[in-house]
């Protein structure tokens, strides 16, 4: 019996990582924006003026 090879693929999947969703949250929540880069790790706070 033959295997065919996996394909390898690149996309991403819909995974929350939860500790990552929580601070984030509570940064917004608390007068900060949050800027991620595209492989969702958080590279910027800023503190938004009230």
């Amino acid at each position: 019996m033959k295997r065919e090879p996996q394909k390898q693929t690149d996309d991403k999947s819909n995974v929350v990582n939860l500790a990552i969703y929580r601070a984030k949250k509570a940064l917004e929540r608390d007068g900060f924006e949050v800027v991620e880069n595209p492989d969702g790790k958080i590279t910027l706070v800023i503190r938004l003026a009230k």
